[in-house]
């Protein structure tokens, strides 16, 4: 019966996730645009745009909205709206540079920055309308280039779309078509240039679902680039690690006094794991982080004698600081660059270029990488956790760059939670509780941030919220963590009461459901390992009505097997669940995932109680 009621559960959701993807999604808008990029010689760009946005309805009025964003290296030069009645021909509004307005572009984390954009909201209560917008806007480097996207909204319809990119030959591109089914030509003009164009037409409106693996896009890198007074070349990873280790050559020198103290720190200690972990816990402890992203400081480190000066630094700055240091201590290591971010893609490792967003730290125990995230103050040595984990990342050495890939963190042993209960009920179905766990890897690091977040009673507030067993009052609440190398460990104590555990009459004890259910985010690294035993005591003399058997379900990408037994008056429930996940999934097919699982003994023990009349 159990088998027949998941196959339903599962038809069900599936047929639902089809409906739901297969419907035509609506249309807000249309648009046909065209774009120039123009390359000079001194290495910067100027980006024309011309667009004709048809906005059928309010939903679709954020795309006709203008942003344009700016710092010291990107300067806008020209800017002209213009709305208009398709009805009458007459314009409805204009809009000059002068009426754009200006804001800091913050990120939520950056302290010193000139990132900037300029930007223009259009409203309107009648529809349809037409919205043509110019722009021009001039970029100092060519050392990155955003991709070419044909269909720039969701709900949007794309009459027709190109691009035209005219560069030296000298200077030269690359470029990546993706999903890309129109025209491109390609010309060499007189003066010397190339001139390539892309043209597309009528490509499928896009809903919410769209990934970017799946969207028409064209991504363009250059040859040879220049940043600032730093020129390089990008034909290969080896070649842009090169460009930046002599962007930042010379700046991780250690003040003499600063230098001495790390020595001494490590002096007695010969195991290179060991050592590394001190002076990771030295920094972590003494230097704090602050983003910066000013012009090229943007992509060169602070020295480190800044950092120890002042003791911060951004992303850069404390990853050459800790470098340093190891190195000092007679550790290998290497500034790496990563493109950070929980769930983002990885890079494409065909297309050396500018892909990045963040920088870690490759060192390095027998040319073994130890991977060390040095803007966190509560990572183990040696672990990323979810933020860079699985990701291509560009080693940077003297003699250039090579392309590695972080940990993926998906082995069981690094998502286990064992769980162990004991319940001992009162006549009126409350119970004393105490709960044991005991977390390894990516739920113990979640569980270890949750604690440094919050105090001790929101900590207590966010389990009763997140625990399976509902009425629970908490009184007591103990967590501590360690680490097994750079395995993060945690251990959570709760001892509570729960009320109404049990519903009891005269006659009959029924159990309500009380099995934690696996989240999603559990099954974000593909494994997951949870054990679990609840050691339930029950009034003398109760008999279960059904029969307590196990349960074996083996799928695929999943087993359950739960045992029961009620011995002198206790009832030992044991549940062990494996999920294993062979192939990518999106989210909905993980919460159909999660729902099979969960939906699996989640029920109510029944259990009659001795007669009253019996001696």
């Amino acid at each position: 019966m159990i088998f027949v009621l998941l196959a339903l559960w599962a038809s069900f959701l599936t047929d639902s996730l089809v409906s739901k993807f297969s419907q035509e999604p609506p249309v807000y808008s249309s648009i046909s645009h065209s774009k120039e990029l123009v390359i000079d010689q001194n290495f910067g760009y100027t980006l024309k745009t011309n667009k004709k946005i048809t906005v059928l309805s309010a939903e679709g009025l954020g795309h006709a909205s203008v942003r344009i964003f700016y710092d010291k290296l990107v300067q806008i030069k020209g800017f002209s709206l213009e709305v208009i009645d398709p009805a009458t021909g007459k314009t409805i509004q204009k809009a000059k540079m002068k009426d754009l307005q200006d804001a800091e572009l913050y990120d939520g984390f950056s302290v010193f920055a000139d990132n900037r954009q300029k930007y223009y909201v259009v409203n309107s209560a009648k529809f349809p309308i037409e919205v043509h917008i110019q722009t021009e806007v001039y970029f100092q480097s060519n050392f990155s280039f955003q991709p070419w996207i044909p269909v720039e909204s969701t709900f949007q319809k794309l009459d027709e779309a190109e691009l035209a990119i005219i560069y030296p030959e000298s200077i030269g591109i690359r470029y990546q078509e993706q999903h890309l089914s129109g025209n491109k030509t390609e010309e060499s003009l007189a003066d010397g240039r190339k001139k390539l164009v892309w043209k597309e037409a009528n490509l499928p409106v896009q809903d919410l679902s769209i990934r970017e693996e799946d969207d028409h896009r064209l991504y363009i890198a250059p040859k040879e680039f220049k940043l600032e007074s730093f020129q390089g070349s990008m034909n290969d990873w080896s070649e842009l690690g090169l460009w930046k280790y002599k962007l930042n050559e010379g700046r991780d020198q250690l003040p003499q006094e600063f230098r001495e103290k790390i020595l001494k720190l490590v002096e007695r200690i010969d195991d290179p794991y060991e050592r590394i972990s001190v002076l990771y816990a030295y920094l972590q402890k003494n230097f704090r982080y602050v983003s910066i992203q000013l012009g090229i400081g943007g992509w060169q480190t602070m020295t480190a004698t800044d950092a120890v000066k002042y003791s911060y630094g951004d992303c850069k700055g404390l990853t050459n600081l800790m470098k340093a240091m190891l190195e000092a201590a007679g550790i290998p290591a290497f500034y790496t660059l990563v493109y950070a971010g929980e769930g983002e893609s990885d890079i494409r490792t065909d297309l050396p270029s500018n892909q990045f967003n963040h920088v870690i730290l490759r060192a390095e125990i027998d040319e073994q990488p130890v991977w060390l995230e040095c803007t966190s103050n509560s990572l183990p040595a040696g672990y990323l956790g979810s933020f860079t984990n699985d990701r291509h990342v560009l080693v940077v050495t003297p003699t250039g760059g090579y392309l590695a890939k972080t940990p993926s963190y998906e082995e069981s042993s690094w998502n286990r939670v064992e769980n162990e209960y004991f319940l001992q009920l009162d006549e009126k179905g409350d119970a004393t509780m105490t709960m044991k766990q005991h977390l390894e890897g990516n739920p113990a690091y979640k569980a270890v941030s949750i604690s440094r977040q919050l105090d001790s009673r929101q900590q207590r507030d966010y389990f009763n919220k997140n625990s399976a067993i509902s009425g629970l009052v908490i009184q007591d609440y103990q967590f501590e963590s360690e680490q097994l190398d750079s395995l993060p460990i945690a251990d959570r104590t709760v001892k509570g009461i729960v009320q109404k555990f049990a519903q009891t009459t005269a006659k009959r004890l029924l159990l309500k459901p009380f099995f934690t259910k696996i989240k999603l985010d559990e099954i974000g690294f593909k494994n997951f390992d949870l054990e679990e035993t609840y050691a339930i005591d029950l009034p003398k003399g109760v008999v279960s009505e059904f029969n307590l058997e196990p349960l074996e379900i083996k799928e695929e990408e999943y087993s359950i097997h739960i045992e029961n037994q009620l011995k002198d008056n206790q009832l030992l429930v044991t549940r062990k669940i494996k999920v294993s996940i062979k192939d990518p999934k999106d989210e909905d097919s993980k919460k159909v995932l999660i729902s099979k699982i969960n939906s699996v003994g989640y029920g109510t023990y029944h259990f009659t109680k001795p007669s009253l009349n019996q001696k």
